[in-house]
């Protein structure tokens, strides 16, 4: 049966691998006809229950129940009914787990993570999510890393708090850059990421990608553009080494936001002319919003801030609408932070704080951050 949990801190409901934000009655209303599956309640003892200290009208019921069906309407499984002249009722479809002969068939497990693979160098977020619903139906098994990947993207970091089930060690390098990718990276975050190097926690893969890549934004994120610039002769020497092709349009997103922040324009230009080459071969949907999004801050340091702020709104459309969650996060920190340092243009910095703090609010990430810093500091002190 269909099997939903419920995270009350963010007013948020997740079947599989696909969570909806709800509005704090919204989410009362679903979690007692959850409950309370199978039951029918008139509109008056769903008022009772829901709103026991208010006094709004009958109407109000069947607008949150046409909102839920709309929010919901992706889950096949779960139907709210309208049982005419009495009220509503929850119901759940058994859905019988299926042996299917393609769980034991190494071909089509290794041609579906194919595709996980290929829509993740594509930055395509939402085709990985739409596939790990289908699991049941395609009958395939889902790696354990794709399981993290996709929390990851979505910025849930409640999720992997929980999750007691995946070991410390294979949590550590996305619980750390959920850290550093959700809010200003401090100088107690760029010790974290320092002491992950040597805990001897990481996979040799994620440590490289964390010296050659994440670390160096880091620094730039946190006004050392000069140490990034100290790091990249090791990152295309590791690069070429290992034939690294996956990671050149990232590094070379990284290096522009670096001049940017140093503002060396020449090479900003130069990397930005170079990065509109690759994307008009490899338009790939992640590193296009990054790109839309630096291209908007180029604009912004020659004064053209109209422009400037079409392109950045249309890079964090991009990063929306590929399910890029965490990436949008730190597209908006990274808007902020630029804005201070060429600014003052306070009616944009009011605009993109007010869009950080919907965010925050929808991820429920100052909610979780102490707990994720716990978190970080207990596995690496032990490390």
């Amino acid at each position: 049966m269909i099997r939903l949990q419920f995270d009350a801190d963010g007013y948020s409901v997740v079947y599989n691998a696909d969570r909806v934000m709800l509005l704090a009655k919204e989410f009362a209303l679903l979690r007692f006809l959850y409950d309370n599956r199978n039951q029918v309640f008139t509109r008056e003892q769903l008022l009772d229950r829901v709103w026991p200290l208010e006094y709004p009208v009958e109407r109000t019921v069947d607008d949150h129940i046409y909102r839920l069906r709309k929010k919901l309407k992706a889950w096949t499984g779960l139907r709210i009914h309208t049982v005419r002249g009495y009220g509503y009722s929850l119901t759940l479809t058994d859905i019988q787990p299926r042996n299917h002969p393609s769980l034991h068939d190494q071909e089509v497990q290794d041609a579906v993570h194919g595709l996980f693979r290929k829509y993740h160098l594509l930055g395509q977020g939402d085709s990985i999510v739409a596939l790990a619903e289908q699991q049941e139906q395609l009958g395939f098994q889902m790696s354990a890393y794709y399981q993290m990947y996709i929390r990851f993207v979505q910025a849930d970091v409640s999720w992997f708090l929980k999750r007691e089930d995946f070991a410390p060690a294979d949590r550590l390098y996305w619980m750390l850059l959920l850290y550093t990718g959700t809010a200003a990276v401090t100088d107690h975050g760029l010790a974290l990421c320092e002491r992950a190097f040597t805990s001897g926690l990481l996979s040799s893969d994620q440590e490289r990608e964390l010296r050659i890549l994440n670390i160096l934004e880091a620094y730039v994120e946190h006004g050392q553009p000069e140490r990034a610039q100290e790091g990249l002769p090791l990152t295309f020497m590791i690069m070429e080494r290992d034939d690294l092709d996956k990671f050149v349009m990232p590094v070379a997103l990284m290096e522009m936001y670096m001049h940017l922040v140093a503002n060396h324009m020449e090479k900003v230009a130069e990397l930005s002319d170079r990065l509109e080459g690759m994307l008009s071969v490899a338009p790939y949907l992640r590193e296009l919003g990054r790109y839309r999004m630096l291209r908007g801050l180029m604009l912004l340091r020659t004064g053209d801030v109209d422009n400037a702020e079409r392109l950045m709104d249309e890079g964090l459309g991009t990063l929306d609408m590929a399910k890029q969650e965490l990436l949008k996060i730190k597209a908006v920190s990274q808007i902020r932070s630029f804005l201070k340092l060429c600014g003052p243009y306070p009616m944009l910095e009011e605009k993109y704080a007010a869009q950080y703090d919907q965010l925050d609010r929808d991820n429920c990430l100052t909610l979780h951050r102490s707990a994720l810093k716990r978190w970080l500091e207990q596995i690496l002190s032990v490390a």
